[in-house]
């Protein structure tokens, strides 16, 4: 249950739940979690984030095949989200075996949680939104900015609304646009875990039931904060989190 909390809150704080991953099995001198119950905890957040969102979710299946602009509206979007998920894609099948290896290193991970920190500082600086229309440009900056977050210590999140930010869009629409795209980088991190999964003993599934709970109940709880902070201009505030927490794991770890 502590898991499912841990990664509820950190897959969708700028906080970077890859580098907490990494810390937890440093700290506890494991290897793995375990990749059933990784893939129980990935399904859980997945849960939440298409709870939150599914009056959009729904506006897609409804409008997909239906012709005139309802049907353009979520035809667009939809092939918007295609194209920002492109990029971490290339870069996970091209860069796969070094992303694994960064796992293994806890002071990779301390850095790029201070390369996190510069990102969410540089918010402030950011142009107010103007209520610029989504469009190609914005999901091709978006999905590159989420290719870099294979890396552990680098926040999807974080590095995904804070690109949104600085291509002119609003707090909100790049935080929405950002948490769609999470759906398919969820989808994937779980159908990428469950091919590794194999032969091995998965224990018993009814005993991660309390994780994924807490994974999709802490998940939705957090989407909802966030955004409400967005509303704010206060997404820089979690810079001071990643920047003690990146150099405990540098000099202490």
């Amino acid at each position: 249950m502590l898991l499912g909390v841990l990664q509820g809150a950190t897959e969708f704080l700028p906080v970077s739940s890859s580098a907490h991953l990494v810390i937890f099995r440093s700290l506890l001198q494991v290897r793995s979690t375990g990749l059933a119950l990784e893939i129980v905890l990935h399904l859980g957040t997945l849960v939440s984030v298409v709870i939150y969102f599914r009056r959009d979710l729904w506006g897609w299946l409804a409008g997909f095949a239906r012709p005139g602009p309802l049907g353009t509206a979520a035809r667009r979007e939809l092939g918007l989200i295609a194209v920002a998920t492109l990029p971490a894609l290339v870069a996970a099948l091209a860069f796969g075996d070094k992303v694994a290896q960064a796992f293994e290193d806890v002071t990779f991970s301390g850095v790029m949680l201070l390369v996190t920190t510069v990102v969410l500082v540089s918010s402030r600086w950011a142009p107010p939104g103007q209520g610029a229309r989504l469009g190609l440009r914005h999901a091709l900056i978006i999905g590159a900015a989420q290719a870099f977050a294979l890396l552990p210590g680098i926040s999807r999140a974080g590095i995904t609304i804070v690109a949104g930010l600085w291509t002119g869009l609003g707090g909100v629409a790049a935080a929405r646009f950002a948490f769609l795209l999470a759906i398919p980088a969820i989808l994937g991190a779980g159908v990428y875990s469950l091919l590794d999964l194999g032969d091995l003993e998965t224990g018993p599934v009814a005993g991660m039931w309390p994780g994924f709970l807490s994974a999709a109940a802490m998940g939705y709880g957090v989407i909802g904060w966030l955004m409400r902070i967005l509303q704010r201009n206060r997404l820089h505030l979690f810079a001071g989190y990643t920047f003690i927490v990146g150099l405990v794991v540098i000099f202490w770890l």
